[in-house]
C-alpha cells in the first residue's frame, strides 16, 4: 500500500487509477480498495484527488503555468474535470483560488 502512495505520489501526470494501483499492489482491485479504505480511511480515488488538488494548490501559488498547464501537469486532461474536483475539495474554482492568493 505505501508503495503504491508513493508512486502515485512522485508522479502524479501518470493518472494511477484504481486498477493500475491494485495491479502494483499484486491484489485485485476490489480487494485493494477494500484495504485502501480500511488503512487511509477514504477511497483510493479521493485519496488520489486530494493529492493532486494539493499540488495543484502549491504549484498555483508558485507558478506562472496557466489553469490549463496545472490540470495537465497534476493527471487532468479534462478542464472540465479538474474544476469540478477542485471545487469540490477546495470550495472554489481554481481561477477563484488564484485570485484570492494576488490579494
Amino acid at each position: 500500500m505505501a508503495r503504491v502512495m508513493r508512486l502515485a505520489a512522485q508522479d502524479l501526470s501518470n493518472r494511477l487509477n484504481l486498477d493500475k494501483a491494485a495491479r502494483l499492489a499484486g491484489l485485485a482491485p476490489t480487494y485493494f480498495s477494500k484495504c485502501f479504505r480500511r488503512k487511509v480511511g477514504i477511497t483510493f480515488a479521493e485519496w488520489s484527488a486530494q493529492l493532486r488538488v494539493a499540488e495543484a494548490k502549491v504549484l498555483l501559488k508558485v507558478s506562472d503555468l496557466s489553469i490549463t498547464a496545472i490540470a495537465a501537469t497534476v493527471g487532468y486532461s479534462d478542464m472540465t474535470t479538474f474544476e469540478r474536483v477542485f471545487r469540490r475539495i477546495e470550495g472554489v474554482s481554481p481561477r477563484e483560488y488564484k485570485r484570492t492568493l494576488q490579494i
